[in-house]
């Protein structure tokens, strides 16, 4: 999405971005992301002292990202709104777990 780059941006964005960069992102925040996906589903949640799950209902957010001035890709999965639960993998790491995920809940 290199549209009027700021100047602070030195590389160019990767095809999957679809960020909108500014001049005035303060550094923590200078990624490329992809295009959000929004997975509704329950979270077993664990009260303390419980001795078993309570499904939660919850909405977690999947994107590719990757830090400005890296050539590190990520994939991050957790609540867009709580720190509470995430997963931060590389994209081999996702392949992976998806195929793991897909065995076990075909058993």
């Amino acid at each position: 999405m290199d549209v009027e780059r700021p100047s602070w941006q030195r590389d160019t964005c990767p095809p999957w971005c679809a960020s909108a960069h500014h001049e005035g992102d303060p550094p923590d925040d200078r990624h490329h992301d992809g295009r959000p996906r929004y997975v509704p589903l329950l979270l077993g949640i664990r009260p303390p002292g419980a001795s078993s799950y309570e499904a939660v209902p919850t909405e977690l957010l999947a994107v590719r990202t990757r830090r400005h001035g890296t050539s590190e890709d990520w994939i991050y999965v957790g609540e867009p709104d709580r720190a509470r639960q995430h997963l931060v993998v590389t994209p081999e790491g996702a392949r992976r777990l998806i195929e793991t995920l897909r065995e076990v809940a075909e058993e």
